[in-house]
């Protein structure tokens, strides 16, 4: 589990991104989803640098990454898939969200003592950083076009309740 440290840095550097993000005009839950993006690599990098660390941080990163992902399936993405604008956008994440699962399973079954885990856990930080990276500059800025301020505001709501849900279930 992460420290009490580890929780202020990671929420610093989220919190900095999304006031990036509001700056380029995100808002609601892409303003969001930006800082959770932030959050995670925080704590992801805490791993790469730290890997004494890995078995009390790794639970964390875990649960952050699946709860974001299956929070963004449930609340995002079927809105993006209503609008032929932003619905390939949507097909591609469902594609994405499997990679991540699957990678996260692999490390999961693999030992954290072997050399083969950091080789895996570096490639779930690039995914994460690709996925991040084309959301944040790709589709939220044209989904937030697509579905309007209001509605960004109004999926963040609903977006954050089933994160906490999800939050408490792990």
């Amino acid at each position: 589990m992460a420290t009490r440290m580890d929780s202020m840095i990671a929420k610093s550097k989220g919190t900095l991104h999304a006031w990036k993000a509001r700056m380029v005009g995100l808002v609601g839950v892409f303003q969001t989803l930006a800082e959770q993006h932030a959050s995670v690599m925080a704590l992801m990098a805490r791993v790469q640098t730290d890997p004494a660390r890995r078995a009390e941080l790794w639970p964390t990163v875990r649960s952050e990454l699946r709860a974001h992902e299956h929070a963004e399936i449930r609340e995002v993405y079927p809105a993006l898939r209503e609008l032929d604008e932003t619905r390939r956008y949507a097909d591609h994440h469902g594609t994405e969200a499997k990679r991540l699962e699957a990678l996260i399973d692999r490390l999961d079954a693999t030992d954290m003592t072997l050399p083969i885990w950091s080789r895996l856990f570096d490639e779930l930080v690039d995914m994460v950083a690709t996925h991040a990276r084309e959301e944040e500059t790709l589709i939220f800025p044209k989904a937030q076009v697509a579905l309007g301020k209001v509605r960004a505001k109004e999926l963040e709501t609903r977006f954050l309740a089933t994160k906490k849900q999800l939050d408490e279930v792990a």
